[in-house]
């Protein structure tokens, strides 16, 4: 373990956002609520590297709501983002679906087994989340708008979900029109919070072909790897289980499968924000 005492987190790790001059470290210390940066491009000022990080703060009250001070999360994903964006640059055809650029469904169950190999073989717990999308009521895009239309709104989705992701996120079509972000390095409430972001994004995205907007919304399941016990089977199982109570419950809402049943997304994350505070 390297223990250094500096006057200044700068002198370890410099951070910096595209257009600001203050520091990540600064802007999470500041936060009032569990706040998360991801790729967040840094310096570290001893062995002279560049990192990417995942950096997140959860601030910590004392009884009268006062912010007291905050738990500060560093994760290193540079590994991780580098060898997407290699595998990416190498074989990025024969990997992806011809129609929206997603990659294919072979693809990422690969993903899916390798981690579940890799825990198996270090006795780690994994930490890999699944998001399934399923466009609510695509058939009648096709029946009003023509299957041109379909395709159209199919691609801007996965351009939706394509901006929206992270460089180690996979984002894949799962099938016809279901789709899929892969997550790795997750927790249940980052999760939550991804799949929140996409399911708003889409909802709020604007679908417009040949001068006729299209109103589209998704219903999303959230599921995460329980052990390395487990197959890619019985994650992709209790996401569409998610998946099919979001469309039970009235489309365009996202629910999570965790520990203690199934969840809402969003009273999951004001549930996670109660206990913080």
């Amino acid at each position: 373990i390297d223990v250094r005492k500096v006057d200044d987190f700068e002198n370890i790790l410099q951070t910096k956002i595209n257009g600001q001059s203050e520091s990540v470290i600064n802007t999470l210390i500041r936060s009032e609520t569990p706040t998360r940066i991801d790729e967040v491009q840094a310096f570290n000022v001893f062995t002279n590297k560049t990192l990417t990080l995942i950096m997140s703060s959860y601030p910590y009250r004392d009884s009268d709501g006062r912010v007291l001070g905050a738990c500060i999360l560093l994760r290193n994903v540079t590994a991780e983002t580098n060898l997407q964006t290699k595998y990416l640059d190498k074989s990025i055809e024969s990997v992806t679906d011809p129609l929206t650029s997603l990659f294919t469904r072979r693809y990422f169950e690969e993903q899916i087994h390798k981690e579940i190999a890799r825990c198996k073989a270090t006795n780690t717990k994994p930490s890999i989340a699944i998001i399934l999308f399923d466009l609510d009521k695509f058939k009648s895009v096709n029946d009003t708008y023509g299957h041109s239309a379909g395709d159209f709104v199919l691609v801007e989705t996965a351009n939706v979900l394509k901006r929206m992701s992270r460089r180690s996120d996979i984002p894949g079509r799962f099938g016809g029109e279901e789709l899929i972000v892969i997550i790795l390095n997750s927790t249940e409430i980052e999760a939550a919070f991804a799949a929140e972001k996409f399911r708003a994004a889409i909802e709020n995205h604007v679908y417009e072909f040949e001068e006729k907007r299209i109103p589209v919304t998704t219903s999303v399941g959230v599921s995460l790897l329980k052990s390395f016990t487990e197959t890619k089977e019985d994650v992709l199982k209790r996401a569409d289980a998610c998946l099919y109570k979001a469309k039970e419950n009235g489309r365009n809402v996202a629910y999570l499968d965790f520990d203690q049943g199934i969840m809402k997304v969003k009273d999951f994350i004001n549930q996670s924000k109660a206990q913080i505070v």
